[in-house]
């Protein structure tokens, strides 16, 4: 098999994984705006304990699972820092 096939085939698994996660966010911004309507404050929103819960968590995760601790960590601080941007302006809380 020569690289480009290699690469392709490579790039058809990213695209299927894709598929998989794109549902999953989807799901997981529906929750995080649900979550929404029992905070009430900036604070709240942005819940510091929580975030701190969930990076320990995924760092776990993916250590056990034998991925990038860092890596993993990185795109979910991206994640809840968008969901979180997204809760304050569905509540109106945006900085001035």
């Amino acid at each position: 098999m020569n690289t480009s096939n290699e690469l392709s085939i490579i790039r058809e698994q990213i695209d299927e994984i894709d598929d998989q996660i794109i549902p999953l966010l989807v799901r997981r911004t529906a929750l995080a705006l649900e979550a929404s309507k029992f905070k009430h404050t900036r604070k709240e929103v942005r819940g510091e304990d929580r975030v701190a819960q969930v990076l320990d968590r995924v760092a776990t995760r993916a250590r056990a699972a034998g991925g990038y601790q860092d890596s993993v960590q990185t795109i979910y601080r991206a994640i809840i820092a968008e969901l979180t941007q997204l809760q304050l302006v569905s509540k109106g809380l945006t900085e001035q």
